[in-house]
């Protein structure tokens, strides 16, 4: 069997599988149905917009096309660089049985095969779609020869930047597999770019971030993919440059790929550091263990051990922290705290608390389920100890964030009073309410939170029954201590501001009381007769 073949074989399984994966998972595919609904039309759009600037460029009615061009293909190799280095360290660095490849085929044509299928997948979704956009280009400029260059210059800007991502990738790797220190921070180096991506994109500060990168790449052979796209349309491109923009590709080429061979060589054999935690001794924290009986305490330090050492594995419950974007951001564009905020904390630390530890009360016990229904009295301990986890970390940083907030807000003392009690409330009564559910809608086999981590969570039917019940739960707080929906309230009873608050934290309260308790006596009863097929 020749290389070629081998790397074409690999190519295909690899591609195979992820379709396997991909079709095994119905959450992914939901999603990328609804990506395809808006990239779909956008990119049909684009191929038909392509057309008309060809026209443009063709009557001169565009200003400093060239420049332009340059800009366009440095952004797009930026793109692909960028996104190609996430997806090899997030996906493509780790094909199932890597053992066992690297026992039938060497590690230069494994990574040569995943680069290949990584290579294919891209043509298939986004160079098909930009090579189309440049046929109509070429038409619309009548110029048969831009088709080829612009052609030329999107497969060079892809096979680049595809082959750059993967150096990147396999850099920052295997600096991490064998630096101990950066093992152990990488799940707060994953958090702070999650955070740093997301206020980007919420901030709208994308120039601060690729401006700096243009301006470093601006004089380079990547600037010259432009020339390369622009040279067969009479805009001053220079020939030369072109003509090194494909004599450099080859070079940078004949460089990158032996040395993603190198890297991978290097990570796949490497031994990798271990980082060994502290087994903490069977006795829990002494300031809890006079206040909970010795089960319960034990299911609320299992579960804080749990966050503690897989915090990914909980990344489900801060889905809701969204919807904090836009509030924080007014905060740090006005420099003051509106009125919406303290709301908003109220309902996202309420979420929160319910979800985080009681909304899968059997799941969370994994393999160690029997034994633990075989112990006295499980139910209780079970309930309460996933209940009293969740309330006891977040209910006090929900009540303070909420009364800060409520405190710099425009709003006044007594409601804010009133606010940080629905706090209180809903925090404490959360947990009791997720119990039920999740006993109701258990999940008890492991899901991808992402591509290298498995976990057990709550399953979605009892995340959104869940969500439902909190939101009406939470409504008449939520309405009372609303802005907009509170003074219609105000208007239309004629009360008081402050009473419709106090009222709609009373309203609330019992809702959460009521519900609460007939959610815990379901979850226990449940637990309590539950019996494994």
């Amino acid at each position: 069997m020749t290389t070629s073949t081998r790397l074409r074989l690999i190519a295909r399984t690899e591609i195979r599988r992820r379709w396997r994966v991909m079709r095994e998972n119905d959450a992914q595919l939901v999603a990328l149905a609804i990506a395809a609904l808006f990239v779909v039309p956008m990119a049909l759009a684009g191929v038909g917009g392509a057309y008309f600037a060809g026209r443009m460029v063709a009557n001169g009615e565009v200003d400093a096309p060239l420049e332009l061009a340059r800009l366009g293909f440095v952004y797009a190799w930026i793109g692909v660089t960028g996104f190609g280095a996430y997806r090899a360290y997030a996906v493509s660095l780790d094909p199932d049985n890597l053992d066992g490849l690297l026992t039938t085929v060497s590690h230069r044509d494994l990574v040569g095969g995943i680069l290949l299928a990584e290579f294919a997948l891209w043509t298939v979704f986004a160079l098909s779609a930009a090579g189309a956009a440049a046929v109509t280009f070429g038409i619309g400029a009548g110029s048969v020869l831009s088709i080829v260059t612009l052609l030329l210059a999107e497969t060079l800007t892809l096979a680049t930047g595809l082959v750059a991502g993967f150096v990147l990738a396999l850099g920052i790797r295997n600096t991490g597999v064998r630096s101990v220190l950066l093992t152990r921070l990488r799940t707060v180096f994953v958090g702070v770019l999650a955070i740093g991506y997301f206020w980007v994109i919420v901030t709208s500060s994308f120039a601060s971030v690729f401006d700096p990168l243009y301006s470093l790449l601006a004089g380079t052979p990547v600037a010259w993919i432009g020339d390369l796209a622009a040279v067969a349309l009479g805009v001053s491109a220079s020939p030369g440059r072109a003509a090194g923009a494909v004599l450099v590709a080859i070079a940078f080429l004949g460089v990158t790929l032996p040395a993603t061979s190198r890297l991978a060589e290097w990570l796949w054999y490497a031994d990798g550091v271990h980082v060994s935690h502290d087994v903490e001794d069977a006795g829990e924290p002494s300031r809890l263990s006079g206040l909970l009986t010795a089960p319960v305490l034990g299911v609320v330090s299992s579960d804080w051990a749990r966050a503690r050492r897989s915090p990914l594995s909980l990344s489900f419950a801060l889905y809701p922290l969204f919807v904090l974007f836009d509030p924080v951001l007014t905060v740090v564009q006005t420099e003051s705290v509106g009125r919406g905020l303290p709301v908003v904390i109220l309902f996202c630390g309420t979420w929160i608390t319910g979800s985080l530890f009681a909304l899968n009360v059997l799941g969370h016990e994994g393999a160690a389920l029997p034994a633990t229904l075989l112990s006295p009295n499980p139910h209780r301990s079970l309930v309460a100890g996933h209940v009293l986890a969740g309330a006891l970390l977040l209910t006090p940083a929900t009540v303070v964030a909420t009364a800060v907030t409520g405190v710099l807000s425009p709003r006044p003392l007594g409601v804010v009073a009133s606010l940080t009690a629905a706090a209180l409330l809903l925090t404490v009564g959360a947990g009791a309410i997720a119990s039920g559910i999740g006993v109701a809608f258990p999940r008890f086999e492991a899901v991808k939170v992402t591509q290298k981590t498995k976990a057990v969570v709550p399953s979605v039917l009892g995340i959104v029954v869940y969500s439902v019940v909190v939101i009406g739960v939470a409504a008449p707080a939520l309405v009372g201590h609303s802005a907009l929906f509170g003074h219609a309230v105000t208007s239309l009873l004629g009360a008081s501001r402050l009473g419709v608050a106090v009222g709609g934290t009373v309203v609330s309260g019992v809702l959460a009381l009521c519900v609460g308790a007939v959610s815990v006596y379901y979850a226990l009863d449940s637990v309590d007769d539950y019996r494994i097929a």
